[in-house]
């Protein structure tokens, strides 16, 4: 299989070079990303679930930098050799070449220079993937390419001050994280300090039932904080009933 596209970032070659570099920025562009982990001399283990057709999977991936040519300023080239398996579906190795070429804008403006990204990836399947039909895996594998580069894009782009930190056009897909990254210590902070000392959801139960003597895991309904008192449905019901009372009693006089 052979999947290639372009794209065009309005940023120098050496920003978009740089961004390459950093772990933090790619991992924000990878969707569905657990864990992205950089070793020595090139190498990154990944895992990350695919949603996409038939590649739909949890895959556990490594990377390797085969090639990397840090040419002119407007003039890169990236080529890695990867493979993903994901148990019961197969795997998926190949490679990765990425190259970045300065250009002027479509204006011609001289202070408005952007790179250029072309990628091509050739893949070969093994396992129930090698299967199915190759146009169907080309349309998932340039699908989630597409995905990649798009967020890698909206990425590199909100953190040189050029758009939102967060995804155009998708506002509850997911934010770009590289900023501050979420960490379950900031959650707490965040939580204890919305919310006093309260302990949210099963905590707050396990609790509750540790101190008045009651096993955990044991449910027990606790009155919700706007539910109707009973003597709010009483008189409800009361007042219903004279309404049909009278009403009935007008019909038969």
């Amino acid at each position: 299989m052979e999947v290639n596209d372009a794209l065009r970032i309005p940023l120098a070659p050496s920003d978009v070079w740089d961004a390459l570099q950093d772990l933090a920025l790619l991992r924000a562009s990878l969707d569905n990303c657990e864990s992205f982990t950089r070793f020595a001399h090139g190498e990154y283990a990944l895992t990350l679930t695919v949603p996409l057709g038939p590649l739909r999977a949890r895959y556990e991936a490594r990377a390797h930098v085969a090639g990397q040519d840090s040419g002119p300023a407007d003039a890169e080239h990236r080529t890695i050799n990867f493979k993903a398996r994901a148990e019961g579906v197969g795997a998926l190795r190949g490679q990765i070449e990425v190259r970045l070429r300065g250009e002027d804008s479509a204006h011609g403006a001289s202070d408005e220079r952007g790179t250029r990204i072309d990628y091509t990836i050739w893949a070969t399947a093994s396992g129930p993937l090698a299967e199915l039909p190759t146009r169907q895996l080309e349309n998932a594998l340039h699908q989630l390419a597409d995905d990649f580069f798009e967020e890698f894009a909206a990425v590199v782009r909100a953190k040189h001050g050029q758009g939102p930190n967060r995804a155009r056009g998708s506002a509850v897909r997911r934010q770009h994280v590289f900023l501050r990254p979420i960490t379950l210590g900031s959650v707490a902070r965040r939580t204890r300090a919305d919310h006093g000392n309260a302990l949210p959801g099963r905590a707050a139960g396990a609790a509750h039932g540790a101190s008045h003597g009651v096993s955990p895991g044991v449910s027990h309904p606790e009155p919700s904080p706007h539910a109707v008192p009973n003597w709010a449905w009483a008189v409800m019901i009361f007042l219903v009933a004279l309404l049909l009372y009278v009403a009935r009693w007008i019909s038969e006089h």
